[in-house]
């Protein structure tokens, strides 16, 4: 059945600056470069003092994604001595949440002159616990024209700023010069929210219990309105000046102060229609602090089944029948409309059958997927789990491969993650790709063509991989980083596409989009794993082999907290591979008469390999079929295939790692597979339907949890892989 090609156009225009402070951004502890603005501005453009104030609204512990820490107890770092020396900053810091205001207070405590107040910030000006009531009370000292304001309470944002300067009536109601505040900071940083459009002016309700956050315009005619200026902008935050401090100091800097010019969409959500009636997303394609994807089809306004042209020509053809059908009007070329008719009817019923033939295909294959779901739902029945583990551990035990479903996640994120690899993938420019270059040993970032080599994995030699691949993997639990020194190899920085090389838009939607996708593979991985683990253990009786396996039960996830996403990240040492494929030089035949693999027969090295994929027909995953011959030449192969028809409820396919099989003692098998080309369609055919692209997630344990392997032996995981991937080196090394 035919698809629509849906992708983002490379060479749309942005009206956004990259001239003005945007390009002093760094991060110290900032979220999205705002310490390096602030520092251009106080270093560089502004006049210099020896003594300046801050006021910190929402200071957290005063260092998580802080923008006062390089201020007031940053000074020794590298980025602040650019003509800040001599320069003393003292701050007020507020924070509403008791237990980050007590490490707040513990970071400040010895640093002379800083005030740190635990209060929950009101928008009534009435109110004790008002901005200006708590800056009047609690620091009687701070001049009226303090030079910082940074205001980040998720919501009341606008509200708190409006009070602040003494505007107090409705947004279209200002009017300039309406100001009775004691308070006009130099400069002011303040959250917006990010998913809004420029044009929309939101005020959220003026409620302490409602958060909603505030639009960048709405922010702007507020501070237009008491006499400030728009300068910058981050991803959430908008930076303004006094305007007579704009026009004495930042005018060269700052020419154009306009929000298109400073600031560019990049997080949000927006619908289209098709004459069908069917609504589509376009851009952020879900909750962006709920971290849950947007379920397109939920927010459909019609029923499949109800979804046509309602100006289809076929409605007009049929109002020229008589009521008893017996009518026939004959067309310009000749043919009778009934002829017409029946050639269409005709026409619908192919396509009928091509989808018909579709829908058989993935029918079948849906009901040979093993239903995960008693392992994701915490209230199944342990009959149900051990008909779940029974009917895994038998596929994987005949093919090393099963299909599986019943994860909950959604088949709109699946797609989204999708299509976000094909456009970095396939779509973008190279230098996109480039600009996020692997460093580490465990290669997170960008991998072109022909830069690794699979085969030599199991120990042979073959041509390198033709496939490009992106990686990211997980960040250490924030709780067990003391205990990690060293830092484990597999614990790296993910290196991402910069916003420079590709746009804000782009860079931002693909990172949120890959992580989102990230974070619910990793869960239906646990999941896996636990299965197997069960399974194992439910049915083997050879005891050292069910220790081993023991270790894999608390390590992948917790079945009390299974429900709960939001819980402190394990230190799994899990990697996402995109892997794009595209025609090229191997889907011709070789002297042989047959075409080389794109990714060479191997086995993977981890504990599982979690695979999602599109429908692109350049390429073909293929396994070993009932043969423990590891000469590619020799060995029966099969195809592995997900259906080309979709469910909400996507289908996985899961292969056994050689980790894995070393403790299950053999008895669970890693399977050889590997990637061949297809013939292709001709050259004229959209990308959509050649190109393949893949997601896939190599499971991984935490590097220093102790394996007990079937010989006695006791080891490290990350020692384990170490020795493996040692073993493929030397291959590699050999050649």
């Amino acid at each position: 059945m035919s698809t629509p090609t849906i992708r983002r156009r490379n060479d749309r225009r942005s009206l956004r600056s990259r001239g003005g402070l945007i390009k002093y951004a760094y991060n110290n502890t900032s979220q999205n470069g705002e310490d390096g603005i602030v520092a251009r501005l106080f270093n560089v453009l502004l006049p210099p003092s020896k003594h300046r104030h801050c006021v910190d609204v929402g200071a957290w512990d005063g260092v998580h994604l802080s923008n006062t820490y390089s201020l007031l107890v940053g000074n020794g770092n590298e980025h602040a001595k650019d003509g800040g020396e001599g320069t003393q900053w003292t701050g007020v810091l507020i924070e509403a949440n008791p237990q980050r205001f007590q490490e707040l207070k513990k970071l400040h405590d010895p640093l002379v002159g800083n005030i740190c107040v635990c209060a929950e910030v009101s928008y009534k000006p009435t109110s004790s616990r008002s901005l200006t009531s708590i800056l009047k009370r609690d620091a009687p000292h701070l001049p009226s024209d303090f030079d910082f304001l940074s205001i980040d309470i998720d919501g009341m944002d606008y509200w708190v700023l409006a009070d602040t300067l003494g505007v107090s009536s409705q947004m279209s109601e200002i009017k300039e010069g309406e100001m009775s505040s004691s308070y006009r900071p130099k400069v002011i940083c303040i959250e917006f929210n990010p998913t809004m459009p420029i044009d929309l002016v939101y005020v959220q309700p003026r409620d302490d219990n409602i958060r909603h956050g505030s639009s960048l315009s709405a922010l702007v005619e507020l501070a237009n309105a008491a006499n400030y200026t728009l300068v910058e902008t981050t991803l959430f935050n908008a930076f303004f000046v006094q305007k007579e401090i704009y026009e004495m100091h930042l005018v060269k800097e700052v020419p154009d102060t306009s929000i298109e010019a400073l600031h560019e969409v990049s997080m949000g959500t927006e619908l289209y229609q098709l004459y069908d009636g069917t609504i589509h997303l376009w851009g952020c394609r879900r909750l962006l602090w709920h971290r849950l994807p947007i379920d397109e089809e939920k927010i459909q306004m019609l029923p499949p089944e109800e979804r046509s042209f309602p100006f289809h020509p076929s409605v007009a053809v049929s109002s020229s029948f008589s009521s008893e059908g017996r009518t026939k009007k004959t067309q310009a070329g000749g043919r009778t409309t009934n002829e017409n008719s029946d050639r269409r009817m005709k026409q619908q019923l192919t396509k009928y059958q091509n989808t018909s033939d579709a829908k058989f295909k993935s029918d079948r294959l849906r009901e040979m997927a093993v239903d995960m779901s008693p392992y994701c739902d915490t209230h199944a029945t342990m009959d149900k789990k051990r008909e779940c583990f029974a009917k895994l551990n038998k596929t994987l035990h005949r093919d090393g491969f099963a299909l599986v479903r019943g994860f909950g996640i959604p088949e709109s994120l699946c797609k989204d993650a999708l299509r976000a690899a094909k456009s970095f993938l396939h779509e973008a420019d190279e230098s996109v790709r480039r600009s996020c270059l692997t460093k580490d040993r465990a290669r997170r970032g960008y991998s072109p063509m022909c830069s690794e080599n699979f085969a030599s994995l199991i120990g042979k030699h073959g041509p390198n991989d033709l496939v490009k691949k992106f990686r990211i993997g997980p960040l250490p639990n924030k709780k067990n980083l003391d205990t990690l020194h060293p830092m484990s190899s597999l614990h790296q920085p993910n290196e991402w596409p910069t916003a420079e090389v590709w746009g804000d838009e782009n860079a931002s939607h693909f990172k949120f989009t890959i992580e989102e996708y990230f974070a619910r593979s990793c869960h239906a991985a646990d999941c896996i794993l636990r299965a197997i683990c069960d399974g194992i253990i439910d049915e083997n009786k050879n005891l050292s082999i069910v220790e081993s396996i023991k270790v894999l039960s608390p390590d992948t996830c917790n079945s009390e907290n299974d429900a709960d996403m939001g819980d402190e990240p394990k230190n799994h040492t899990s990697i996402l591979t995109l892997l794009g494929y595209q025609p090229g030089s191997r889907h011709k035949k070789g002297s042989k008469g047959y075409m080389r693999p794109l990714v060479s027969a191997h086995t993977d090295v981890g504990m599982i390999t979690l695979l999602h994929f599109d429908s692109g027909k350049c390429a073909a995953l293929e396994r070993a079929y009932k043969s423990s011959n590891t000469d590619p030449e020799n060995i029966e192969w099969i195809d592995v295939d997900l259906p080309p028809f979709h469910y909400d409820d996507p289908i996985f396919v899961v292969n056994v790692g050689d980790c894995l099989s070393d403790l299950s003692g053999g008895s669970l098998r890693s399977t050889l597979h590997r990637v061949m080309p297809r013939p292709c369609p001709p050259n004229d055919a959209a990308l959509d339907e050649v190109a393949r692209t893949c997601l896939a997630l190599f499971v991984g344990l935490e590097p220093s949890v102790s394996l007990t392997l079937p010989s006695g032996e006791v080891i490290s995981y990350e020692e384990w892989r170490r020795r493996r991937i040692a073993r493929a080196t030397a291959v590699m090394k050999s050649t």
